[in-house]
């Protein structure tokens, strides 16, 4: 009856689990990745004819927003917020598409399946969950046989059963995509060279700026050419540009005084003998440390910012100070202790932060505010409002869908909201990061070809870089062949009025000091014979000629000490490009439409 008890207690802890780990196990182990008050109904997305309804997205929504509030103690705001109502958008177009699969190759989960896993294979979730343990913390299979043969268990297993039915076709594609990646040992030798094996070189570096100056600029042919052939390059996407009014987030000098005040409040209870951890619990703005009383722990200088820390450093231990103002807000601060270690000086402080915020009535009174200005412009136009109510009106810079809007941040819910309306439109009260806006749709141009005198600048300086390139090129290879003729790099490029260089030691994927990330260049290291001299290698700053001057040997016993654990890290890569490009393939081919525009 006990384990009864605790099956039913932890059942929707055990299913949430084990829904959200097979969820995680989709977005993880695979690789992928503000509502309006009422509810609207209609369909948020279509895949492949199936549609996702915006209230099944809600509820999703809704679930995972509670797991954020679990897991932050607060609500995202801004770009992570985005992020949110972008995952869970994903996650039900990836879920309808795996679906299709599942149901296309016949993967369904039969009735012998489920119940082998039940019996004989059961989920990690409720192996590792408290009401089938021992008093050690390990699996009890006598209890969790015994659970499921308890006559009054049965709508606890039919959940799980539930569960099963559709995580197990799941399981079964998952494992059909994993059988293709295969790791050679050859594969796992090139990637233990890669990490251990190092190398150190000589090279010279013919400088691409060395001829930035006298390459020719191009004609007005050559440019119309390279236009001619290149114009999807020069495609600009349609853009928008806005005028808003901003009613910024920030407090009023009446928010600040009251701050000031209830910081002075504080600092004479705590000095008129109250508990200052108490006070600190109750009053303090520091999540870090609030619930622990204030207590800071100890710290030694350059650990907290200036005001703070002189305050700290400059009163003895027992002192209460206070307040001091910092970037933070106003700190309410108490010298517990102080100590030397290794010659250092040390602090133990707790504080109490105050953060100068709006209050609640100046939020209010900015919303009312801002609803007034944006119902009226919707009449007399959004300058004429301003200018009457003597706020500012500011004109964007044109921008794109789904990017940052200047003046504004990364909101991709005003962003859709501008275009999907049309010249002229005011908008209702917008809530961002930075404030309340107002904001009318100023101007629209359309996607379109930038012409080659738009882009003429562009242009002349691509390719006089590249005809600067080839003269690098040319001389990288003079350089080369007399080096090989003579057998010396240095010579070679002295005689052309260059230097030559050495580098440290360095692996395959490791940046290489004076050079940088140049994937040529530490091919040539690794693939070159020791002595000989190679030709010109392109890299992003002109060309090198090298020549190798040591490589470590290959540790044949290491690399299969090591071999097996290489071999699983590549293939956990492999299997997640190989899903990767699967899905991305799937998704491309499919019909999606998304309205998200309509509802977010």
């Amino acid at each position: 009856m006990a384990l009864m008890n605790r099956m039913r207690e932890s059942m929707k802890t055990i299913l949430l689990i084990l829904v959200v780990a097979f969820i995680l196990t989709i977005i993880v182990d695979w690789g992928m990745g503000g509502f309006q008050s009422n509810q609207p109904r209609g369909i948020i997305a279509e895949v492949d004819g199936q549609q996702i309804h915006y209230e099944e997205f809600y509820s999703r929504y809704q679930n995972e927003l509670a797991a954020y509030r679990e897991q932050q103690g607060g609500d995202p705001e801004g770009y992570q917020l985005q992020q949110l109502e972008t995952r869970v958008f994903d996650n039900l177009v990836q879920q309808r598409l795996l679906d299709r699969v599942v149901k296309q190759v016949q993967l369904n989960a039969s009735d012998q399946e489920i119940i082998e896993e039940i019996f004989n294979n059961p989920p990690a979730e409720l192996r590792q969950n408290q009401a089938f343990q021992d008093s050690t913390g390990q699996f009890d299979m006598q209890a969790y046989q015994a659970a499921i043969n308890n006559p009054g268990a049965g709508a606890f297993w039919s959940q799980v059963e539930d569960y099963l039915r559709l995580t197990l076709p799941m399981r079964k594609l998952d494992n059909l995509l994993r059988v293709t990646a295969v790791v050679t040992d050859e594969e796992a030798r090139i990637e233990y060279m890669k990490r251990n094996l190092k190398a150190k070189v000589e090279y010279v570096l013919v400088p691409v700026t060395e001829f930035s100056a006298s390459a020719a600029a191009p004609s007005d042919d050559e440019i119309k050419a390279y236009h001619s052939k290149h114009e999807a390059d020069y495609k600009e996407a349609e853009k928008r540009a806005i005028d808003y009014v901003m009613l910024e987030f920030k407090p009023t000098k009446a928010d600040s005084d009251a701050v000031d005040q209830l910081a002075n409040e504080l600092l004479n209870d705590a000095r008129g003998g109250q508990d200052f951890a108490e006070l600190a619990r109750i009053h303090s703005q520091d999540p870090g440390s609030a619930q622990n009383g204030g207590d800071l722990g100890y710290f030694a200088r350059g650990a907290m910012v200036k005001p703070f820390e002189d305050a700290a450093f400059n009163h003895a231990v027992g002192q209460i100070v206070g307040p001091v103002i910092s970037q933070f807000g106003i700190h309410i601060i108490k010298v517990v202790d102080k100590m030397k270690e290794d010659g250092q000086e040390k602090v133990k402080a707790s504080h109490i932060l105050l953060k100068y915020e709006m209050s609640p009535r100046t939020r209010e009174a900015l919303q009312e505010e801002a609803s007034y200005i944006a119902e009226t412009a919707k009449e007399q136009g959004l300058k004429n409002v301003a200018a009457a109510e003597k706020v500012e009106v500011k004109r964007s810079e044109p921008f794109a869908a789904g990017g940052f809007i200047p003046g504004v941040g990364m909101e991709s819910r005003i962003n859709n909201w501008i275009f999907r309306n049309e010249v002229g439109t005011v908008s209702d009260v917008l809530y961002a990061e930075k404030g309340y806006f107002v904001i009318e749709v100023a101007e629209i141009k359309k996607e379109h070809i930038k012409s080659w005198i738009e882009v003429k600048d562009q242009i002349v300086s691509k390719l006089k870089n590249e005809k600067a390139m080839a003269l690098a090129k040319e001389k990288g290879q003079k350089i080369a062949d007399q080096a090989k003729a003579g057998g010396s790099l240095e010579s070679a490029a002295l005689s052309g009025g260059l230097k030559v260089q050495q580098t440290d030691q360095f692996a395959f994927n490791t940046y290489i000091n004076s050079i940088g990330r140049e994937p040529r260049f530490a091919g040539a290291a690794f693939g070159l014979p020791i002595g000989a001299i190679s030709a010109p290698i392109e890299g992003s700053r002109g060309y090198y000629v090298l020549k190798v001057l040591e490589r470590t040997p290959m540790n044949d016993s290491d690399f299969e000490a090591q071999k097996e654990s290489i071999r699983a890290q590549l293939m956990q890569r492999k299997e997640q490009a190989i899903f990767g490009q699967w899905y991305t393939a799937l998704k491309e081919k499919a019909d999606i439409t998304d309205n998200r525009k309509d509802y977010l």
